[in-house]
This record gives structure tokens, C-alpha cells and sequence, in this order.
């Protein structure tokens, strides 16, 4: 559960320092390009490219946010009641390379009582197919752990 609010709290974080950073960097004028330009002609390509790294920038921005700011912050609620989705089941999908370490992997469950099947990530060691599990996990973000 820590890991879950280290998580989420921790990418909102990471957001929100880039994005006072780029507004602080624009308040000032800044440049991306720090060379000086020689003549006519390179600072009218120097201007052109930072315009470019500019609409990059702000179309990071907007896709982090929406992608993954948004739904870290739709499972703030979540998190602090405790009320994530708990799912027993089968497992029906897992990523079994390197069973014995822990890393981040994606498993889908079949739920016993509805027969749905639930898509999730964790971070741990590898579960085999077949396995009947207990999993907690955020509904927006679908990362989770597993309970038994």
C-alpha cells in the first residue's frame, strides 16, 4: 500500500516540479538554445527550432497530464479511504520472464464471482498461469499488488 502512495503522490510530484519549471523558464524568456547566433540567418533557425521545442514541450506537458496526472489524481480518493478493487481469481495472463526477481509486470485476473477479467500492474516476482490470487489495485492507474 506505501508503494502504491509513493507511486501516485510521486508522479503528481514529478508533473507539477516540470511544469513550474517550463512556467518559470518561459516567464524569464528563456532559451532551449544557449548558442549565439552568427549571423542573420541562423538566429532566424535558432528561432524557428525553438519554437519547435517549445510545441514539444507543451504536447508532453498536456499528454503527461492527461495520460497519467489525471487518473494518479482521480485515485487520490481511493488511496486514502483504502477502497481499492480487490479481485480473487485465476490467473489468466502474467509476465513470467524473470520469475524470480521483482519488477514491474502486468497480470489479468478472471474474477470468481462475476467471471470478468481484470487487467492490472504490480511490482513484484512473477505468477504462473493457473494460480488463484488476491489482488488490491487503484481503478484509474489499474496498479496494484498482490494480497495472497
Amino acid at each position: 500500500m506505501a508503494l502504491l502512495m509513493f507511486r501516485t503522490f510521486g508522479i503528481i510530484l514529478i508533473f507539477a516540479i516540470v511544469l513550474v519549471m517550463y512556467l518559470l523558464h518561459r516567464k524569464k524568456n528563456g532559451k532551449f538554445i544557449k548558442r549565439k547566433a552568427v549571423n542573420e540567418e541562423e538566429k532566424r533557425k535558432y528561432q524557428k527550432w525553438e519554437k519547435r521545442i517549445n510545441v514539444i514541450v507543451i504536447a508532453g506537458l498536456v499528454v503527461m497530464g492527461v495520460l497519467v496526472t489525471i487518473p494518479c489524481c482521480l485515485d487520490i480518493p481511493y488511496l486514502l479511504s483504502n477502497n481499492l478493487i480487490e479481485v480473487t481469481g485465476e490467473v489468466t495472463q502474467g509476465a513470467m520472464t524473470q520469475e524470480g526477481s521483482s519488477s514491474e509486470r502486468r497480470i489479468h485476473v478472471r474474477d470468481d464471482r462475476t467471471g470478468e477479467e481484470h487487467s492490472l500492474k504490480y511490482w513484484g516476482s512473477g505468477s504462473d498461469v493457473g494460480e488463484r490470487i488476491t489482488v488490491r489495485y487503484l481503478p484509474h492507474t489499474e496498479y496494484g499488488y498482490i494480497v495472497e
